[in-house]
């Protein structure tokens, strides 16, 4: 194929994959997830380097991403989805950042506590790996993609 046919080729393939809501849901998301979830890090992190406990640390990072989180993913990464009560919705969400908050505690203690490594190694796994589940769990269960 041409270099020109193959440009085509993936526009035409960019464009499919945009028309999908799941798609322009998971380019929210991420845009105002990233926002959110260097947010926490930068809490964790700043706590961290003062000695802060680690746990304590992500308790503390994750309770203020959990605000600015529902506020941003309710009304703009998410909106269109069912339209359950909002107190179910909050319910759900909470649950999935409790989910979230034991996966990045687990991080922390297989890095830090396990491995011995500095207390900033847990990072590029909870800005990496938790949001995609996270992603998953707000799509499908807390605000239930149309």
């Amino acid at each position: 194929m041409l270099p020109a046919a193959r440009l085509e080729e993936a526009v035409r393939r960019g464009r499919v994959a945009l028309a999908h809501p799941a798609t322009r849901q998971l380019i929210r998301y991420a845009v105002a997830g990233l926002a959110v979830t260097q947010f926490a890090a930068l809490i964790y992190s700043l706590f961290a380097m003062q000695g802060v406990s680690p746990f304590l640390a992500n308790a503390f990072s994750t309770s203020v991403a959990l605000v600015a989180g529902y506020a941003v993913h309710s009304r703009w990464s998410f909106r269109g989805g069912d339209k359950d009560s909002e107190g179910l919705q909050i319910g759900r969400f909470l649950s999935a950042a409790l989910l979230a908050f034991t996966v990045n505690s687990f991080w922390i203690w297989l890095t830090v506590e396990l491995l011995g490594l500095s207390p900033l190694a847990p990072v590029p796994l909870m800005m990496m790996v938790t949001p995609l589940m996270s992603f998953l769990l707000n799509r499908y269960w807390v605000f239930r993609a149309a």
